[in-house]
């Protein structure tokens, strides 16, 4: 079964690195699009957003069936100040806390992947369907940081 999924999530802060690194500094406060996040509140973002996918998956599997929380990206960009943040401190957070969520998920037994939560607009949500809805955050995000390598 799925216990292999976490290769699909494993590689995004090494690869997010490399591309920060080939970005020019001044542009890491710049919107790309006016409504979207800059560089900086894109790491900062999956930094933080990071802890709530690793609660998730063990909420899943000690609480299955559990509701949980919409996550308010805006909101947390507010609260938690994305744009003040430190580019190069927010991947190596990223990066650690990945890491902590992969290794949780290698300890995972086959049975409890398909362990669920209910989240309020996706309904239910086993721990292989969150695995593959990070992977699709991390593509979208990793895809508007190459928009910076233009």
């Amino acid at each position: 079964m799925p216990s292999n999924y976490y290769l699909q999530i494993e590689n995004t802060p090494s690869t997010l690195i490399r591309m920060v690194d080939a970005i020019r500094p001044d542009l890491y406060d710049t919107s790309l699009e006016g409504d979207r996040f800059t560089l900086k509140e894109v790491v900062a973002h999956l930094a933080d957003l990071e802890l709530t996918w690793l609660d998730r998956i063990t909420t899943a599997i000690e609480y299955p069936g559990k509701a949980v929380e919409n996550f308010d990206e805006d909101g947390r960009a507010a609260e938690h100040k994305y744009s003040d943040k430190d580019i190069h401190h927010e991947l190596e957070v990223f990066d650690n806390r990945r890491r902590d969520t992969v290794d949780y998920l290698l300890r995972l037994a086959e049975d409890d992947w398909s362990n669920t939560i209910v989240h309020p607009n996706k309904g239910e949500m086993s721990v292989l369907e969150i695995v593959q809805f990070i992977t699709g955050h991390d593509l979208y995000h990793l895809h508007q940081v190459s928009e910076y390598l233009k």
